[in-house]
């Protein structure tokens, strides 16, 4: 019998009741008139994608990131919009990003390797996607404004699939929440 397997991610979750969580809804809808609009339950910053995790995997995980000593909490500022020609989306990013930020991505993607689960070698950028299947770059991205977010904690995710009025997606649904330092 096959194993069943999870897809499973580590992530930022912006506070949806914040006035900044808001404005950025707002830049995904208008991104999303040149491809698909990410649903706004759904956006996040991804900090290491672990792929498809047995449950086994996902204990691993789940306990050995229950022993990390993560970074302090931090302030991003999203201020810099872009389009990804290969992956085909429109993102908002911070021009700099902060040290503990950095840092936190790469402890989980240390945390993966040790869980035995494959890591991407490509440098780590952390963004927001805000629309998908975008064709070509658009003459003309919205503006960006001010969107600013500060984060106590970091969550581990699972992708799941669901059907919105007839088409297929995904609902990203919170598995675990752990703190990070202070500051």
């Amino acid at each position: 019998m096959k194993e069943k397997k999870q897809r499973l991610f580590f992530a930022l979750s912006p506070d949806s009741s914040s006035d900044d969580f808001q404005r950025l809804a707002r830049l995904s809808a208008q991104c999303g008139i040149f491809g698909r609009p990410v649903i706004t339950d759904n956006l996040h910053i991804t900090l290491a994608f672990l792929g498809m995790v047995t449950d086994e995997q996902a204990a691993k995980v789940v306990a050995t990131a229950g022993q990390l000593t993560p970074p302090p909490a931090f302030s991003l500022n999203l201020d810099t919009l872009g389009y990804w020609k290969r992956s085909k989306v429109i993102w908002v990013a911070p021009d700099k990003p902060p040290q503990a930020l950095l840092t936190l991505a790469q402890q989980l993607k240390v945390l993966a390797l040790d869980c035995g689960l494959e890591q991407e070698s490509r440098p780590y950028k952390p963004h927001v996607t805000l629309a998908k299947s975008v064709a070509k770059r658009p003459e003309q991205l919205p503006q960006v404004g001010k969107i600013d977010f500060h984060f106590n904690s970091f969550g581990l995710y699972i992708s799941k699939p669901v059907s919105h009025n007839g088409r297929q997606g995904v609902q990203y649904l919170q598995l675990g929440k752990w703190p990070l330092g202070s500051q």
